[in-house]
């Protein structure tokens, strides 16, 4: 007689990417996954294959992710499986659960939503709305993906991109239910162009209709953040936040202040007369 299938579980987590090379698990190196993965079986949380662990976007070395979401089989309870989360690294946390059918893949998320924080010292807020409002629709994207990505595969539908000033940066919003690899940040490296004048309006619509083939660079990975994966679940929040890693985030906040602060001090003392190294 065939064993009953286990609870399934879903879980919103974030990470911050400093010090592991991607989301992915990749042998013998620090990523995301493997920490998930590792800390989970070490304490007998979770088995394969029959926990069928799976996570709705595997992001790139230097991204961060607010809302990415796993899932997994497992005997435990779902709020017990989040606070255990919680100890596992403070650079990632986890703060939402939801019960979901034996069947449940994240990967088939309705939408997904990225967000690129671009310094609006280098950057012209009405150019970059109108090279983003090229983007929006459905459109040939193989200049913003890998090269070897076939037209047909490179199609997307780009439901939003907005732009919009928050302090020293701007703030670039993408949503979309799919992206290719490298997408948004192949994205914010043509507006970048478009917006210092390197890159015309009719390069960029050739290139989304597919009749020109851009060659871009990948804009820095540490300005990009995945702050939601829409999966059509009502996640409960835990009782209590995840108090470990908000006190690392919080640290490491105040390391950079006084990074930048030092940053003065050494232009003041060091490079007196200049406003740049």
């Amino acid at each position: 007689m065939e064993a009953p299938a286990l609870p399934r579980w879903a879980f919103r987590v974030g990470y911050l990417a400093d010090g592991f090379r991607g989301y992915a698990r990749q042998p013998g190196l620090p990523t995301v996954e493997g920490l998930l993965r590792e800390g989970l079986a070490s304490r007998g949380i979770l088995t394969e294959p029959t926990g069928r662990f799976q996570t709705a976007s595997r992001t790139d070395r230097g991204v961060h992710a607010l809302g990415n979401v796993i899932a997994f089989s497992t005997r435990l309870a779902g709020p017990a499986v989040a606070r255990t989360l919680n100890t596992l690294d403070p650079r990632v946390f986890c703060w939402g659960f939801a019960p979901v059918p034996p069947g449940f893949c994240p990967r088939s998320a309705r939408g997904r939503w990225y967000r690129y924080f671009e310094p609006e010292a280098r950057t012209a807020l009405e150019s970059y709305r109108q090279g983003a409002a090229l983007f929006v629709g459905d459109h040939d994207f193989s200049s913003f993906g890998r090269r070897d990505d076939p037209p047909r595969e490179a199609r997307r539908v780009l439901q939003e991109l907005t732009v919009n000033p928050r302090g020293e940066f701007l703030i670039l919003d993408f949503r979309a239910p799919s992206f290719l690899w490298g997408q948004v940040r192949k994205t914010v490296s043509a507006l970048r162009q478009f917006a210092d004048g390197r890159l015309s309006s009719r390069a960029l619509q050739e290139a989304l209709r597919g009749d020109r083939r851009l060659s871009l660079p990948l804009a820095e990975a540490e300005g990009l953040v995945l702050l939601e994966v829409d999966l059509g679940v009502p996640f409960r929040s835990l009782d209590r936040p995840p108090v470990l890693p908000l006190r690392f985030w919080e640290e490491a906040s105040r390391s950079a202040r006084l990074r930048s602060t030092l940053l003065g001090e050494f232009r003041e003392r060091v490079l007196p007369g200049r406003s740049d190294p």
